[in-house]
């Protein structure tokens, strides 16, 4: 993960123009919400805080419901991305947290590295990944007893030279992203065009040749988990909305989420792309690549998650920076339109169309959002 300036002050600007400040100041037991946060879709969405960090150095990230329970990442901030102690730092502690639907806390527990990555496993089971530049853990917890259990690599270094990222359950196979890899300026072969020609990063992060998503078992010692590649970054890719063939390139790959089809999609983020891989670890496994946009400029994005297709549900955003945990509720009667796209990522939460790539604020003003979920109630 790494941290975005560019665009956003120039970009947001516009956004300024048309936004509504009338749910500035809105509270709940977590907290009030900072009255830099703006509206941009009038009274069709309101904003609270569901939670605000237990204070010192501990700053939000992913979220995953579990039942009728929240579990939501705590980094230490002294904690570098691969592990290591920030310079002058002795001892430092990420958190797990774990809430109930109203924001109280029911448990805290402690978690090894620079935690990053979340998913639920089964009913009851959680899998937390940390240290997403270099030296991954993989940490289960039991969602009764909280027994936590970690994990090491059974290799020194993965294959594309860096650490885990997120983490995703399809067909009882844990997936991985393959964060923070080796990129080069010549590759060879070279295959261009790549997925990133249009946006320009390809000339300024260069070209990654190595996987990009890897499954995950534990090893039968207790103690080491195994890595498998199952997608290359060099892998021929289709570029939406054309349909443009093009060669995958994704110089950081960030977030996972399963789309309403139960298909895998990445985001790439210094790249702003998504990134949909159809039928996943079969022989027709394909792979399309969808540039996401704000007002024309690439926006590189951090969690996209799609609302229910049924039921009643809100939204949680963690503003990492800021120690706040929001919660968003759709006002309509309705609540949010079923199966649509919203991403969090650069001081906004956004409706992000996946035809398209074209987004729509809801919320700007945010320090820096990162994970982003639908809980069901």
């Amino acid at each position: 993960m790494k941290p975005y300036l560019f665009l956003a002050l120039a970009v947001l600007g516009i956004v300024l123009v048309s936004c509504s400040s009338g749910n500035n100041g809105s509270s709940s037991s977590g907290g009030t919400v900072p009255a830099s946060v703006e509206g941009t879709q009038g009274s069709a969405y309101s904003i609270s805080v569901f939670a605000q960090s237990p204070g010192g150095t501990l700053v939000p990230d992913d979220m995953v419901q579990a039942g009728s329970s929240v579990f939501v990442i705590y980094q230490d901030t002294n904690v570098n991305p691969d592990g290591t102690l920030a310079a002058g730092v002795t001892s430092a502690q990420a958190k797990l947290l774990v809430y109930d639907l109203n924001g109280n806390v029911q448990q805290t527990l402690d978690l090894p590295g620079h935690p990053d990555g979340m998913t639920l496993f089964n009913s009851s089971t959680v899998w937390v990944s940390s240290n997403e530049d270099a030296n991954p853990i993989i940490t289960t917890v039991d969602t009764s007893s909280y027994a936590l259990q970690s994990y090491t690599s059974d290799v020194a270094t993965l294959p594309h030279g860096g650490g885990l990222d997120d983490l995703k359950v399809i067909n009882g196979v844990v997936y991985a992203s393959a964060s923070n890899p080796t990129t080069t300026t010549s590759p060879s072969p070279n295959l261009a065009p790549y997925s990133t020609d249009s946006s320009g990063a390809t000339a300024e992060y260069g070209v990654n040749t190595g996987p990009v998503l890897y499954s995950v078992a534990l090893n039968s010692d207790g103690t080491t988990f195994h890595s498998t590649p199952v997608l290359i970054s060099s892998t021929p890719a289709t570029l939406l909305p054309g349909n443009t063939p093009v060669t995958l390139n994704m110089t950081d790959t960030d977030s996972s989420m399963l789309d309403p089809a139960g298909d895998l999609v990445i985001d790439s983020q210094q790249d702003s792309e998504l990134v949909f891989v159809s039928n996943l670890g079969t022989s027709s496994q394909s792979v399309s690549v969808l540039p996401m946009t704000l007002y024309g400029n690439p926006w590189p994005l951090d969690d996209t998650r799609w609302s229910p297709a049924s039921g009643s549900s809100f939204m949680l955003v963690s503003d990492t920076p800021a120690q706040l945990i929001y919660r968003i509720d759709a006002s309509a009667a309705s609540g949010f339109p079923a199966s649509t796209a919203y991403s969090s990522g650069q001081g906004t939460v956004l409706q992000s169309d996946t035809s398209t790539g074209l987004m729509t604020p809801l919320y700007i003003g945010m320090n820096n959002p990162h994970g982003l979920i639908f809980v069901t109630q």
